[in-house]
């Protein structure tokens, strides 16, 4: 048996591993203040965060003005972007809403929030209106816990409890610069399709357990 990783896997750097858990959906925040309005911010950076109350982490950098309104309101909306908004998914990663009103900028339509002051994005795939319940600091960054107060999806982009193919939702697979453009970076996207998406029941492997674990596992 071989005792080096390497003679096995390929070894990439830290920065490169975060390529192994995607495509994921990046989010779109948004964060408001009465002073400044509406401001956008891409985020990888969140997960969910558990389930009584229903709650997402979303880290935040001090840098950024988001941390700022976040900070003074306590809400913040995590929206799904659609594929048609691959433009704001990269503007809003790069530039600052001190700079340039991005929501403006990006002729993105909104909707008022139901139980916060933070406006939904119209054309998103989905938005998730959030209240900070707890918070806490590391490395230059603030990690909110936003409860979930309201979600909503575009109109017919359910399947059961499944995101449905036709909503189109931006499924993120990373950036890298062009082979002979090297001032030219590229964001990918996958494309999901009905076609794309694969039924997996799971009841061959729970048949294969002990039969005491089965019995368990099989209610």
């Amino acid at each position: 048996m071989t005792t080096d990783p390497t003679d096995v896997f390929d070894e990439i750097s830290e920065y490169d591993s975060k390529a192994l858990f995607k495509p994921k959906v990046v989010s779109l925040v948004v964060s408001n203040s009465d002073e400044r309005g509406p401001n956008l911010m891409t985020a990888s950076w969140w997960m969910l965060a558990g389930y009584n109350p229903f709650r997402y982490l979303l880290a935040v950098s001090h840098k950024t003005l988001t941390y700022e309104l976040i900070e003074e309101s306590g809400e913040f909306v995590l929206a799904a972007p659609s594929m048609e908004m691959v433009d704001a998914l990269t503007l809003s990663g790069m530039v600052s809403g001190r700079d340039i009103d991005k929501i403006e900028h990006l002729d993105l339509e909104t909707v008022p929030g139901q139980s916060i002051d933070v406006p939904l994005l119209a054309d998103a795939t989905g938005n998730i209106e959030c209240s900070v319940m707890d918070s806490f600091e590391f490395m230059n960054c603030t990690y909110y816990f936003g409860e979930v107060e309201n979600a909503y999806v575009t109109k017919g982009g359910m399947d059961g409890r499944l995101l449905s193919p036709d909503a189109d939702v931006l499924a993120y697979m990373g950036s890298d610069w062009g082979e002979e453009e090297t001032k030219t970076k590229y964001r990918y996207y996958a494309d999901i399709t009905p076609e794309s998406i694969k039924r997996f029941s799971g009841d061959e492997v729970v048949d294969s357990l002990p039969p005491e674990l089965r019995e368990e596992y099989s209610e």
